[in-house]
């Protein structure tokens, strides 16, 4: 059973503008979509919303600040973001391919997952570690890189 994500609506203090109603319904249209600051400018371009890259940074860091949105750093060293779910605390597990470096969020059971990490805070806690965050990412090679089509 998946975990469900945060409602989306935005946080107390951030204007309510085209741009950042866009991207809302981009993450609420899209749930399980993991994005990159570049992804986001390219999508609300699409729509006809004229904004920057410098916009679209701090429209994500708003969001990623009031726990909408949980931001990673893939092995590129690209921040992507993806929808946070609604157990506080809870990472978002999810592949990033080592070859195309996509990353998709993983379903499944959730429930044995969260238990092995909800362990695993509990140990690094009972050592004496505070203020811990989890960030649950498998790499290798999805299929299509794994096994790509001969041309």
């Amino acid at each position: 059973m998946p975990i469900a994500p945060i409602p989306l609506t935005l946080p107390a203090g951030m204007r309510s503008t085209r741009a950042s109603q866009a991207l809302l319904a981009l993450f609420a249209a899209q749930p399980d979509a993991v994005v990159s600051e570049a992804d986001v400018e390219r999508s609300l371009q699409a729509q006809g919303i004229a904004v920057n890259r410098v916009t679209v940074y701090r429209l994500l860091h708003k969001l990623h600040a009031a726990g909408l949105l949980q931001r990673s750093v893939d092995t590129g060293r690209i921040a992507r973001y993806m929808r946070a779910s609604a157990e506080a605390g809870a990472p978002v597990p999810r592949f990033e391919c080592d070859g195309c470096h996509q990353q998709i969020r993983l379903g499944g059971h959730q429930a044995r997952l969260q238990n092995a990490l909800q362990a695993l805070r509990q140990e690094l806690q009972a050592a004496g570690h505070a203020e811990l965050r989890l960030d649950l990412a498998v790499r290798g090679r999805c299929a299509g890189c794994a096994q790509p089509s001969v041309a």
